[in-house]
């Protein structure tokens, strides 16, 4: 979680800024064009992404965690003065008016300040060790009542014995080889009961979801207890399916993911992994042109680990020696082959996967054409003890953005969608 004090947002502002003016069109109002509020604001905070399935919308989490959504058709500056890309995870300042709902309106012909282009933090390089919190929402009082309980709750995260050993907690250190874990002792799950807001139980805003819910849980934990934690998931009661149109949200980067009490959210260890790892800025995985299709990741509609492509990315895997960039450099004689030794990806992510890279073909310097590909072993054991008969016990390979990947390899943080090669 960033922290920086106002004297240093100041320095920052002076040394480093960007603006990008506002112009007064939809673009900049998002569709509420020429709305004016009772007074102008500068929110400041983290410039952070949220898909909702309905609509992408940037958002804004200030240093207490509220989070304001930015209207429909904002746009960042693309580069800060030192020319890096400006990601989720910036720490901006932008003028708005905000409306009835909560969301900021940038206010026409005023500058979009960028304090700290933070990059994403991805690969990882250390294990984390998440410390939990489940907020779950009980609107009883309009008649919808929470039916997930917080022993519930730690059954689905920690296992049957709560030790972490189990359950969701099990599944994030198996696909990820010990560099993602549940802090079993920190976890803690609590109800609510709320009133029964228009913005929640009929718009299912989510960022007053959150909002809500953090006050909440600061009331009934106390401030200091709640600052220990680094991560939220935030639970609906059943009756909320009618109104949300997700089984599970969460922010990229992030700290805070959203699921519904339904067989596809919170009871699905795969939709619980697919939420926590876009906290860590990785999307969807695609399958023939369409989002969520491969059906050999969580991160698509699998019942399955990242695939190598995504641990690759993640710094969860790393490629077999000499197997990383497998070029025209390296495949100079025509008909010879190369000899690789891969274990199953479910073993362990050393020396798991081959990356080639393609430069032979003639589309290979066009940024929209070129592809790597990601050659891995999968078999259903261990975290892949679900991976479908379509792709257990095979060679699998992924293509990925070659340019991408090459932005990725410099320091850039663009997120490659990767599609599974039949």
């Amino acid at each position: 979680m960033w922290r920086l004090s106002v004297p240093l947002l100041v320095l920052l502002a002076a040394a480093r800024g960007r603006s990008q003016v506002i112009d007064g069109g939809s673009n900049a109002s998002g569709g509420v064009t020429g709305y004016v509020g009772p007074e102008q604001v500068d929110l400041m905070g983290e410039l952070l992404y949220i898909d909702t399935h309905m609509g992408r919308f940037w958002t804004v989490r200030d240093v207490d965690g509220k989070l304001t959504p930015i209207a429909q058709g904002y746009q960042p500056p693309q580069r800060d003065d030192n020319g890096k890309d400006v990601v989720p995870g910036t720490v901006v300042v932008i003028p708005c008016y905000i409306d009835p709902s909560g969301t900021c309106i940038p206010v026409p012909g005023t500058i979009t300040t960028i304090l700290s282009a933070t990059p994403i933090e991805l690969p990882v390089k250390d294990p984390i060790y998440q410390r939990l919190l489940v907020v779950i929402f009980d609107y009883s009082a309009c008649n919808m009542t929470a039916t997930l309980t917080p022993a519930g709750a730690a059954n689905i995260w920690l296992g049957p014995n709560g030790d972490g050993l189990g359950g969701v907690a099990q599944k994030f250190t198996q696909c990820s080889f010990g560099k993602l874990n549940l802090n079993a002792t920190a976890f803690r799950a609590i109800t609510v009961k709320r009133n029964c807001s228009t913005g929640i139980v009929q718009a299912c805003s989510w960022w007053l979801i959150s909002n809500e819910g953090d006050a909440a849980a600061k009331e009934q934990l106390g401030v200091n207890e709640f600052s220990t934690f680094t991560h939220f998931a935030y639970v609906v009661p059943p009756k909320m399916q009618s109104v949300c149109g997700w089984a599970g949200l969460a922010l990229l980067p992030g700290k805070q993911i959203w699921l519904q009490t339904s067989s596809y959210g919170v009871n699905r260890w795969a939709t619980i992994m697919q939420e926590s790892i876009h906290n860590y800025g990785l999307w969807h995985s695609w399958r023939n042109g369409w989002e969520y299709e491969d059906y050999s990741t969580a991160m698509g509609r699998g019942e399955a680990c990242p695939n190598a492509a995504e641990t690759s990315r993640l710094g969860w895997s790393s490629p077999a020696a000499g197997g990383d960039a497998i070029d025209s450099s390296i495949l100079t004689a025509p008909g010879v082959a190369l000899t690789f030794n891969l274990p199953a990806t479910y073993i362990t992510g050393d020396g798991s996967y081959l990356r080639v890279k393609p430069d032979w073909l003639p589309g290979y310097g066009d940024s929209s054409l070129a592809k790597n590909l990601y050659i891995a072993v999968r078999v259903n054991k261990g975290g892949d003890v679900k991976l479908g008969l379509e792709f257990m016990n095979k060679v699998n390979i992924h293509e990925v953005n070659a340019t991408m990947v090459s932005q990725f390899d410099q320091g850039s943080r663009f997120d490659p969608c990767d599609a599974l090669t039949e």
